[in-house]
């Protein structure tokens, strides 16, 4: 006996397709959210370090002292494609300190010492002025306090060195605390997927 579906019967499957597409359409976004990554990310364009032509203010700091860790996950990067490699970097050498016997400043900036200065090629002892420098941060020694970013900016630096989070170190909280110290609303959470 071959049987018709009744208008009732075809009504009731209609409804329960439609409702595994409804449920389907709410479960694979909440699922695909779950895996997805999130990194903890600073936006240049809103960072006040970072953020070149900002002059005449001290460097922000709040990356250094608000992170949850004792080391913030946040440290200065120096972008090499953009420096000078100048002899007398403003991000290395404080440049309001008295000039020593060899004509450099006589002081660092960094309070932690975190920046390295390797010569470049062969190095002219005649005119130190003259010689080229790589300038790199040592990570285990920066805590992101962001002064080297501020004195990289033009029109004394180039702009090279920038604050980034270190996504290795970072313990990637659900509420960063640096995030809600932050002035400027610079740090925001994003799909690690699309890392700037």
């Amino acid at each position: 006996m071959n049987e018709q579906p009744t208008r009732r019967d075809m009504l009731r499957a209609a409804a329960r397709g439609a409702g595994l597409i409804v449920i389907g359409g709410v479960t694979v976004p909440l699922v695909a959210r779950a895996g997805a990554h999130y990194d903890w990310q600073i936006d240049p364009s809103k960072c006040l370090d970072i953020r070149l032509g900002t002059v005449g203010v001290e460097a922000c700091q709040q990356c250094a002292t608000n992170c949850v860790l004792p080391l913030s996950a946040v440290r200065a990067v120096n972008d090499f494609s953009k420096c000078g490699r100048c002899c007398v970097c403003p991000a290395y050498f404080d440049v309001k300190s008295a000039v020593g016997p060899d004509g450099l400043p006589s002081r660092r900036l960094c309070p932690r010492d975190a920046i390295k200065r390797t010569a470049i090629g062969e190095v002219d002892e005649y005119d130190p002025l003259n010689n080229f420098y790589e300038y790199t941060i040592d990570e285990k020694k920066c805590n992101g306090c962001g002064l080297c970013v501020m004195a990289c900016k033009e029109p004394a630096g180039l702009g090279s060195v920038r604050l980034e989070v270190r996504y290795d170190l970072c313990v990637t909280c659900n509420r960063c605390s640096i995030a809600q110290a932050c002035p400027e609303d610079a740090i925001d959470r994003m799909d690690g997927r699309h890392r700037a």
